[in-house]
Protein backbone atom coordinates (compact mmCIF):
# COMPACT_ATOMS: atom_id res chain seq x y z
CA UNK A 1 0.00 0.00 0.00
CA UNK A 2 1.48 3.35 -1.01
CA UNK A 3 1.55 6.25 1.42
CA UNK A 4 2.63 9.84 0.91
CA UNK A 5 5.98 11.03 2.26
CA UNK A 6 6.69 14.50 3.71
CA UNK A 7 7.56 15.70 0.23
CA UNK A 8 4.25 14.41 -1.11
CA UNK A 9 5.80 11.60 -3.17
CA UNK A 10 4.23 8.17 -2.90
CA UNK A 11 6.44 5.59 -1.13
CA UNK A 12 5.76 1.97 -0.37
CA UNK A 13 4.88 1.02 3.17
CA UNK A 14 7.05 -1.39 5.12
CA UNK A 15 4.55 -4.18 4.48
CA UNK A 16 5.13 -3.84 0.73
CA UNK A 17 8.89 -4.34 0.97
CA UNK A 18 9.89 -7.82 -0.12
CA UNK A 19 12.74 -9.54 1.68
CA UNK A 20 15.58 -11.23 -0.09
CA UNK A 21 17.80 -14.08 1.03
CA UNK A 22 20.92 -13.15 2.91
CA UNK A 23 24.06 -15.18 2.31
CA UNK A 24 25.79 -16.52 5.37
CA UNK A 25 29.13 -18.14 5.86
CA UNK A 26 29.75 -20.74 8.50
CA UNK A 27 32.66 -20.56 10.85
CA UNK A 28 35.58 -22.86 10.12
CA UNK A 29 35.22 -24.46 13.55
CA UNK A 30 31.69 -25.63 12.79
CA UNK A 31 30.74 -29.06 14.12
CA UNK A 32 30.05 -31.84 11.60
CA UNK A 33 26.45 -32.94 12.06
CA UNK A 34 26.57 -36.05 9.90
CA UNK A 35 27.44 -39.37 11.49
CA UNK A 36 30.32 -40.35 9.20
CA UNK A 37 31.01 -43.63 11.00
CA UNK A 38 27.41 -44.74 10.48
CA UNK A 39 27.52 -43.70 6.82
CA UNK A 40 30.71 -45.71 6.25
CA UNK A 41 29.08 -48.75 7.89
CA UNK A 42 26.09 -48.40 5.55
CA UNK A 43 28.38 -48.09 2.51
CA UNK A 44 30.31 -51.22 3.57
CA UNK A 45 27.01 -53.09 4.01
CA UNK A 46 25.76 -52.03 0.57
CA UNK A 47 29.02 -53.13 -1.08
CA UNK A 48 28.85 -56.45 0.82
CA UNK A 49 25.25 -57.07 -0.34
CA UNK A 50 26.22 -56.55 -3.99
CA UNK A 51 29.35 -58.73 -3.56
CA UNK A 52 27.46 -61.54 -1.78
CA UNK A 53 24.83 -61.61 -4.54
CA UNK A 54 26.69 -61.03 -7.83
CA UNK A 55 23.49 -61.13 -9.91
CA UNK A 56 21.73 -58.52 -7.76
CA UNK A 57 20.17 -55.75 -9.86
CA UNK A 58 18.14 -53.05 -8.10
CA UNK A 59 16.44 -49.79 -8.96
CA UNK A 60 16.91 -46.89 -6.57
CA UNK A 61 13.52 -47.49 -4.98
CA UNK A 62 14.20 -51.22 -4.58
CA UNK A 63 17.67 -50.58 -3.16
CA UNK A 64 16.28 -48.10 -0.66
CA UNK A 65 13.71 -50.60 0.62
CA UNK A 66 16.04 -53.63 0.52
CA UNK A 67 18.91 -51.85 2.26
CA UNK A 68 16.77 -49.90 4.72
CA UNK A 69 18.21 -46.51 3.71
CA UNK A 70 16.04 -43.50 2.89
CA UNK A 71 15.87 -42.78 -0.85
CA UNK A 72 17.86 -39.51 -1.00
CA UNK A 73 20.73 -40.96 1.06
CA UNK A 74 20.63 -44.20 -0.92
CA UNK A 75 20.81 -42.23 -4.20
CA UNK A 76 23.90 -40.35 -2.98
CA UNK A 77 25.61 -43.55 -1.82
CA UNK A 78 24.82 -45.49 -5.01
CA UNK A 79 26.02 -42.55 -7.14
CA UNK A 80 29.28 -42.40 -5.18
CA UNK A 81 29.80 -46.16 -5.54
CA UNK A 82 29.08 -45.90 -9.26
CA UNK A 83 31.57 -43.08 -9.63
CA UNK A 84 34.16 -45.09 -7.66
CA UNK A 85 33.69 -48.03 -10.04
CA UNK A 86 32.23 -50.43 -7.46
CA UNK A 87 28.77 -50.47 -9.03
CA UNK A 88 27.47 -49.76 -12.49
CA UNK A 89 24.24 -48.06 -13.47
CA UNK A 90 22.41 -49.21 -16.57
CA UNK A 91 20.69 -46.88 -18.99
CA UNK A 92 17.40 -47.94 -17.39
CA UNK A 93 18.80 -46.76 -14.02
CA UNK A 94 19.29 -50.13 -12.37
CA UNK A 95 22.35 -50.70 -10.20
CA UNK A 96 24.46 -53.85 -10.23
CA UNK A 97 27.95 -54.91 -9.25
CA UNK A 98 30.64 -53.87 -11.71
CA UNK A 99 32.32 -57.03 -12.89
CA UNK A 100 36.10 -56.98 -13.43
CA UNK A 101 36.88 -55.85 -16.97
CA UNK A 102 33.55 -54.01 -17.45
Amino acid sequence: MMRPSRSGAQVPSLGDVKGRPVGMTLDSYRVERRDLARREAIVRRIVAEFNDMPGLVLSLKQASRFLGVDEPACARILAALTKAGVLRRSTTEYYSRREPGN
